[in-house]
């Protein structure tokens, strides 16, 4: 039966959602940044190519069919905060000088490093889980096999987690100058 809460007729529309939204967003950074000059046909080009390969690798657009409703939540919940600001009567300029610190941007970039890890696991999580499972299952001596087992290892997660923390503790300490 159906009903108007149905939205499974949407799954259909994915596709062109995440290359819209690929599209669009690859071609505002590519003319904010000119890192391809200020030519608005050649970063036309490069962000329908991306946005096409997106289309065509499946694991893609479930990363971003994952991480779509997380940081649409994110900015909804970043914009109510600076409107609840606002209501209460503190000016346009404090607000932003407060959201351009450099905490702040840290803050949002690691929230939104942690929405890409999730999204990652949830679609690549079995192809990394039968890699590693924590006892040998089957004898992988092929090179991407090993590669796996090295990288995936809990000791050499956790040794890499300790140093990106150490990393981001003495650029916070020693600041800029």
């Amino acid at each position: 039966m159906a009903s108007m809460l149905d939205i499974g007729l949407l799954d259909y529309f994915v596709p062109v959602f995440v290359f819209i939204l690929i599209f669009v967003a690859l071609y505002a950074l590519l003319e904010k940044t000119g890192f391809f000059g200020k030519t608005k046909g050649l970063n036309a080009m490069i962000a329908f190519a991306i946005a096409s390969l997106f289309i065509i690798t499946p694991d893609l657009m479930g990363v971003i069919k994952i991480m779509t409703p997380w940081f649409t939540i994110l900015f909804v919940f970043i914009f109510m905060i600076i409107l609840m600001f606002m209501f209460v009567g503190i000016k346009e300029e404090s607000i932003m000088s407060a959201f351009s610190e450099r905490g702040t941007v840290w803050i949002v970039i690691l929230i939104s490093l942690v929405v890409f890890i999730y999204a990652l696991t949830q679609v690549y999580g079995t192809q990394v889980q039968t890699i590693y499972a924590g006892e040998e299952v089957v004898e992988d001596s092929s090179i991407t096999g090993q590669v796996g087992k090295i990288i995936f290892h809990p000791r050499v997660l956790g040794v890499l987690l300790l140093l990106m923390i150490a990393a981001q503790a003495i650029r916070m300490i020693v600041g800029r100058e």
